[in-house]
C-alpha cells in the first residue's frame, strides 16, 4: 500500500487528506501545534468564541461549496454573506453599503470557524499526529523519511505532501536538497524560497457592553494597504460567538504597516490600534475587559510556487499544497487545492 506523509493540518493539509479517504492509501499528517485549521483559527475566552485568524471562508468552486453544504456535517453553520461589509479609504473615509442578500456565502460556524478543521479531520478518518513538529526531511532511494523535533526519525514514505507556508516549507527542504543528489529536489527548493508572504497583526478587543452599530453590518474593510489597519470585525455578528450583553471585535493590520514591525510584539502597539480602530467607528472604546494579540507572520502568500517547481517535485514524490501553491490567500482556495492535490496523488505512481 502506498504510504503519504502529510505536514500540516491546515485546510490544505486536511483537504488533501479527505480526498484520499476512499484511495488505497496509507496517510498519516504531522501539525505541530495541537489544533486543526491552520488560520481558520478559533480562540474561547470569558465565555466568548472569536475567530482571530480567517475572519470567515468562502468557496471559490463547487466542489468547495458541496464540501462545506453537503459532505461536511452543517451543523452549526452559520453563512454572514448577506451582512453588509463597510469599507474606508486611507484618510479614513467611510463608504458604507447596503447588505446584499443575494451575496454569496461567507462561512464560520457557531463554535467558530476552527470547527472546519475538526469536521475535516474526523471524516478523513485519518491519523492526525499533533504536537508533532517535523524539522527534517531526507530523499532516499525508496522515498522520504521525516525527522520530528525530538530527534525520532518517523519512516519512509512513497510520498510526502508539504503544506506549510512556502518560507517554512523552504527550510525543511534546504538540507535535504543539500543532501540529495536529485535536480528535482533542489528545483523544488529554489522555487518554494522564492515566495514572499505578507504579515499581519490581530488584536482582539472584548467589551462589557453592547457595542452601538447597525445589526446588518459585519465588518469595515480597508480599500488598499494604506492605512495602519486592514479590517475591522463584529464577532457579534455571527450566532453563538458572544454573550449577550457583550461585544468582541477583532482588528487586523495591514500588511504594509505591519512589514517593519513583524519582529515586534504586538502588544507594544494596543494603543494605537485601538486609536485608529475609535477614529474608524467614531467611538470611544478606551476600556475593554480584555485584549488579546496574534501575530500572522505568513497571513498570505506575495506570489506563487513556479509551475516547473511543482512538476519537478512529482517526478520524486514530492507534492505542495497549500496558500503558494494556489498563489492567493484564503481558506477557500487552501481547500481547494488541497482537493487538487488529493486528484493529483491518486493519478501519481
Amino acid at each position: 500500500m502506498t504510504t503519504i506523509g502529510i505536514v500540516g493540518a491546515g485546510a490544505a493539509g486536511l483537504a488533501t487528506a479527505y480526498g484520499l479517504r476512499t484511495a488505497p492509501v496509507d496517510v498519516t499528517v504531522f501539525e505541530k501545534s495541537r489544533g486543526f485549521g491552520g488560520r481558520a483559527a478559533t480562540r474561547g475566552r470569558d465565555g466568548h468564541r472569536y475567530d482571530h485568524g480567517a475572519t470567515f471562508f468562502s468557496s471559490p468552486t463547487e466542489r468547495v461549496h458541496r464540501l462545506v453544504t453537503r459532505h461536511l456535517s452543517s451543523e452549526g453553520l452559520v453563512d454572514i454573506g448577506s451582512l453588509a461589509i463597510w469599507e474606508f479609504e486611507r484618510d479614513g473615509t467611510l463608504v458604507q453599503h447596503e447588505p446584499d442578500e443575494k451575496a454569496s456565502p461567507r462561512w464560520t460556524y457557531r463554535a467558530g470557524v476552527s470547527t472546519l478543521g475538526k469536521l475535516l479531520a474526523r471524516q478523513s478518518k485519518v491519523a492526525v499526529r499533533r504536537n508533532t513538529r517535523i524539522t527534517g526531511l531526507a530523499h532516499q532511494e525508496k522515498g522520504w523519511s521525516v525527522q520530528t523535533a525530538d530527534g525520532a526519525v518517523e519512516k519512509m514514505y512513497d510520498a510526502l505532501v508539504l503544506t506549510p507556508p512556502a518560507p517554512q516549507t523552504a527550510t525543511l527542504l534546504e538540507t535535504a536538497s543539500m543532501q540529495s543528489d536529485s535536480e528535482s529536489v533542489n528545483a523544488v527548493w529554489q522555487a518554494v524560497r522564492d515566495v514572499r508572504y505578507a504579515s499581519q497583526f490581530a488584536y482582539i478587543f472584548a467589551y462589557n457592553h453592547q457595542l452601538d452599530r447597525p445589526d446588518n453590518l459585519c465588518g469595515l474593510r480597508g480599500v488598499d494597504d494604506q492605512h495602519p489597519l486592514a479590517w475591522i470585525g463584529f464577532e457579534n455578528a455571527k450566532p453563538g460567538h458572544v454573550r449577550e450583553g457583550h461585544s468582541v471585535v477583532i482588528v487586523h493590520t495591514s500588511p504594509s504597516w505591519t512589514a517593519e514591525r513583524v519582529d515586534a510584539r504586538p502588544s507594544s502597539f494596543v494603543a494605537d490600534v485601538q486609536t485608529w480602530m475609535n477614529d474608524l467607528l467614531d467611538a470611544d472604546l478606551q476600556d475593554p475587559a480584555w485584549v488579546d494579540t496574534q501575530r500572522w507572520r505568513y497571513s498570505r502568500p506575495k506570489g506563487q510556487v513556479a509551475s516547473a517547481g511543482r512538476a519537478a517535485g512529482r517526478e520524486v514524490g514530492l507534492f505542495l499544497a497549500g496558500d503558494a501553491v494556489a498563489g492567493r490567500g484564503g481558506v477557500g482556495a487552501a481547500l481547494e487545492n488541497g482537493l487538487a492535490t488529493a486528484d493529483r496523488l491518486r493519478k501519481w505512481g
